[in-house]
């Protein structure tokens, strides 16, 4: 990144999935014509240092990753959050075979090299809590690239509920070397159909790969 502007990126404490101020606000403040600034977001929005959103502004990514698939779950979307791990299933299978049907529709050429680069990151995680961080990023970058604003915040309870405690336990405790390779191809095969703009065979891999989930995780229903 401009060494100009990750100065002003730490002088501001922004992280990952904060906005930048628009350019006519931007450039007096980083001493560049505007020019010269579009110049520079453009190279960094190539690089994956920025996510760009038209009528949205500018966002700080990380790891080339989409600034909300990379968010932590808000404290509010936790507290008085009460359910249980079938309940999340239940919700997970009407929401997110969906959810990638319309990803295979309307997924960028970004946001679907994205999914691969979250694959490729959980093929070589070294612990469960790395493979567990790079598997939600995967299925937040989808919720991502669905462009549904309503069921990206009614996924995001289900993330919440992810990231807890019990449910990473149970997970750990499910979690085996041939189930993180039976997890990883069904990730590659949910982006291939996303990629060839298949949404009938995207939905049909997500619903395949969540109840798989679901049996390894609370055994057979």
């Amino acid at each position: 990144m401009s060494v100009v502007l990750k100065d002003f990126i730490e002088a501001e404490g922004l992280e990952p999935g904060d906005r930048l101020p628009p350019e006519r606000e931007l450039a007096p403040k980083l001493g560049l014509p505007r020019t010269a600034l579009r110049r520079m977001l453009a190279a960094l929005e190539k690089e994956g240092s920025l996510i760009r959103h038209v009528g949205r502004g500018t966002f700080i990514a990380g790891h080339g990753v989409g600034s909300s698939a990379l968010r932590q779950p808000a404290a509010s979307a936790i507290d008085g959050l009460r359910t249980y791990p079938a309940e999340v299933f239940e919700a997970r299978l009407i929401l997110e075979p969906k959810i990638a049907a319309l990803a295979a529709l309307r997924a960028t050429r970004q946001e679907i090299d994205e999914m691969q680069k979250s694959i490729d990151r959980t093929l070589i995680a070294q612990t469960f809590v790395e493979f567990e961080k790079w598997d939600a990023i995967f299925h937040r970058i989808i919720v991502q690239s669905s462009r549904n604003s309503l069921l990206a915040s009614l996924y995001e309870s289900i993330h919440a509920v992810r990231s807890g405690k019990l449910w990473g336990k149970m997970k750990e405790q499910s979690i085996t070397p041939a189930r993180i390779d039976a997890y990883t191809a069904d990730h590659v095969a949910i982006v291939e159909a996303i990629k060839d703009r298949n949404s009938k065979d995207a939905e049909l891999r997500m619903y395949e790969h969540i109840v798989d989930a679901r049996t390894n995780t609370l055994g057979p229903s």
